[in-house]
């Protein structure tokens, strides 16, 4: 008798609901909205400023820039 896989229900594919999908571009806008109320939180807040916000900003891009060349 061969020993069952005790992670077999974990390996197994589950049916996804067609109505519980979004597509791409819907999950990258609400990542997008997300990302700028939780800026706008911060700055509101005094936490940061948009100056700080925007140094951050173009910091962050140069990077991920530089790591995609490298």
């Amino acid at each position: 008798m061969v020993p069952q896989n005790p992670f077999r229900r974990l390996i197994m594919a589950k049916k996804l609901d067609p109505a519980e999908l979004v597509s791409f571009k819907e999950l990258l806008m609400a990542n997008s909205i997300q990302i700028d109320a939780l800026c706008q939180l911060l700055i509101d807040k005094g936490l940061i400023n948009q100056q700080e916000f925007f140094t951050k900003l173009k910091q962050v891009q140069t990077d991920y820039q530089n790591k995609r060349h490298a």
